[in-house]
This record gives structure tokens, C-alpha cells and sequence, in this order.
């Protein structure tokens, strides 16, 4: 993937647009229904951006807790976009994903994908970065700011942060004119927005960790609001799985989401450990 490729982002977007459709959902429904009646007892198979929402499930295969809940697991599939996450979920090619939180609404309800949200991934943990020269929210107007997907909590965090300081969000073609008041939303995968920040593409982005402190780190950028500051304990990733294993697979259901929670609880205690071991100098270089 081009770094800074706003074409990409577009094209992405359409695609999981189709995925999510009634009509381009049916054959990868077709494709899992296929799979679980000839593996009905699949091991864990998860799916997964390379960004810290993932934690919990990366955390689980690293620390053998799927194992010791007596289930198999396989290792985890890193994928590139959200697109790639929820075609491989839906064609049975991966069983646990995390999500974005109004995704699995679109998915569920829009798609009538047979899924269901049996966890939180996380809440708060991600921030508004944007320019070195920007000091507050409202000089944002007129600009334009990054968020990873339409269906994410961030753009709906994002958006009532822009109202509540006077500006209004909308949806522009680029090199299109905008208003002093107004704050131009584009979507960029997380990997992308530092370089556009870098290179003032783009003058914010709100979005998960590591790439909020990778602008200031960078110095590209710096933190300018938390989500958690604007809606405490907001749900960001969930853990999404497929309905016929909670259905059919009960135990096994209970168990997958025993090693997330465990994994959830051994993260939060064990913070800088996790960070090691989701580093590219970790063991299995998840991230």
C-alpha cells in the first residue's frame, strides 16, 4: 500500500461498501456457511489490523490462553484494511475479529451478517493529533482532518467535538473550497496519516494508538484531545464472532471469550510487558 494514498482510501471504502451490501454479502455467507459444515470444530482463527484495538486477541495467542482454556488456536492473520477483515470474517476464512464498534451495526443490520459483538476490545485509547502549529480545536476550521473509516467511533467522537466548538463537519471533494467554519473529514487508514500529516496533506487525524504518539515522537504532530475526554468509556474495537459457533459451539464460545477477558485483565496489569511483546522486537512481531 502507497503511503498518503488518498485513491487507496476511496477504493477501500467502496469495497467494503460492496462487502456489506445484502447482494455482496450472500456468496461469502455461502462461503462460511460451506466452511462450518466441513470444520465444525474450527480452532480459533483471528483476524486483525496491525494497531493496538487488537491487543486483547494478540495478547491471548501470545500468552497460550486460548491453549489453556483447552482450545486450539491458530496464528493470527495481520490484514491491511478493514475491508480485508470483514470479507475474511464473512467467508469463514478467519471466526474472531475486532471491529470497529458501528461497523458490526452495519454489518449486522445492514448486511444481516450472522454475527454478534461478545466483547469490548477497549474503551477511550485513541486522540486527536494535528499540527505542530495548531493549539486548539477551533483552528481546525477550514482544514482538513483524517479519520480511519466512516463507521468508526472516531468520526463520531470527532464530529461532536467539531460542534461543540463551533464547527461543522463535512464531506469534500479535493481542492474543493472550505468554509472558515467548516472542518473537511477524508479517510485514511492509520498507517497513512502521519506521512499526510508530515507532508500537510492533511492538518489532523483522529485515531487509535501507536500513531498518535508516532507524530509527536516524529515531531509531525502533537495530541490534542483524547477520545476519552469527550465521551468517557466510549466503546472503541469490539470482538465480533460468528453466530452458528455461539449457537452450536457454546463451550467453545465461553471459552474464546475466558482467554479474551484474561487477556484483557493480564494487559492492563502488565502494561509495558505488552507493549514489548506487541513491538517489532516481540517474539511474534504482531504489530
Amino acid at each position: 500500500m502507497c503511503l498518503d494514498d488518498l485513491t487507496h482510501s476511496r477504493r477501500d471504502f467502496l469495497k467494503l461498501s460492496a462487502v456489506l451490501s445484502a447482494a455482496g454479502a450472500l456468496p461469502l455467507l455461502s462461503s462460511l456457511q460451506a466452511r462450518a459444515a466441513s470444520e465444525p470444530d474450527a480452532p480459533v482463527r483471528i483476524g486483525y489490523l496491525p494497531i493496538t484495538d487488537a491487543t486483547p486477541l494478540l495478547v491471548a495467542h501470545n500468552n497460550g490462553l486460548f491453549d489453556a482454556e483447552g482450545i486450539k488456536a491458530e496464528r493470527p492473520v495481520l490484514l491491511r484494511s478493514w475491508a480485508q477483515v470483514i470479507e475474511a470474517f464473512i467467508s469463514g476464512q478467519v471466526n474472531v475479529i475486532h471491529l470497529l464498534s458501528p461497523m458490526t451495526v452495519w454489518a449486522r443490520y445492514g448486511s444481516k451478517v450472522p454475527a454478534k459483538v461478545v466483547a469490548w476490545n477497549h474503551v477511550g485509547g485513541s486522540g486527536l493529533t494535528v499540527a505542530p502549529g495548531i493549539t486548539d480545536v477551533k483552528q481546525l476550521g477550514g482544514k482538513s482532518v483524517a479519520i480511519p473509516f466512516w463507521y468508526s467511533i472516531h468520526n463520531v467522537v470527532v464530529q461532536q467535538l467539531f460542534r461543540d466548538n463551533g464547527l461543522t463537519p463535512v464531506a469534500r471533494a479535493a481542492g474543493s473550497a472550505i468554509a472558515a467554519n467548516e472542518v473537511n473529514l477524508i479517510v485514511l487508514p492509520p498507517s497513512d496519516m502521519p506521512p499526510a500529516l508530515a507532508s500537510q496533506r492533511i492538518d489532523g487525524y483522529i485515531v487509535a494508538e501507536p500513531f498518535n504518539a508516532l507524530a509527536e515522537n516524529l515531531k509531525v504532530g502533537r495530541v490534542q484531545r483524547f477520545t476519552g475526554d469527550v465521551w468517557r468509556n466510549h466503546a472503541c474495537c469490539v470482538v465480533f464472532m460468528h453466530e452458528h459457533d455461539l449457537t452450536n459451539r457454546p463451550d467453545w464460545s465461553q471459552k474464546v471469550v475466558n482467554a479474551i477477558v484474561k487477556a484483557q485483565v493480564w494487559t492492563r496489569d502488565n502494561r509495558e510487558e505488552a507493549v514489548k511483546l506487541l513491538s517489532k522486537d516481540g517474539p511474534n512481531r504482531y504489530t
